[in-house]
């Protein structure tokens, strides 16, 4: 703290040590609480707003709605620009080749299951 800041915080200290105290009346005071809770209750969620509350707080804690909302949107945006935009996987530009077999490579997920019906029998 500076000394300027100091000297600001004692004058102050002065300026309102020298106030005179003035209690609130108390009817004042019951009407303020009294509004407080009729406004309070006003805002209170019914059944379908608490409903929907707890599924935002479940998605994302305390956020407002349209955070989920924008991140879902830029998602699905991001998803469909992929698929627009990243080629087509080998097979498909290898199909139409004619290529062997034996120059195709193939990912795991890309090849068809081996589907054996009769060894389960």
């Amino acid at each position: 703290m500076t000394e300027d800041q100091k000297q600001d915080a004692r004058f102050a200290d002065r300026a309102l040590a020298s106030l005179p105290a003035t209690a609130v009346p108390s009817a004042l005071e019951a009407r303020i609480l009294a509004d407080f809770d009729h406004v309070a209750a006003r805002r209170a969620p019914g059944t379908l707003s608490r409903i929907f509350n707890r599924w935002r707080d479940a998605v994302w804690p305390s956020a407002p709605v349209w955070k989920p909302a924008s991140v879902l949107a830029a998602s699905l945006v991001i998803g469909v620009m992929a698929g627009a935009l990243v080629p087509a996987s080998d097979f498909a530009s290898n199909a139409s080749t004619s290529t062997t077999s034996s120059d195709q490579q193939y990912a795991a997920g890309d090849a068809p299951p081996v589907v054996n019906m009769a060894g389960d029998l």
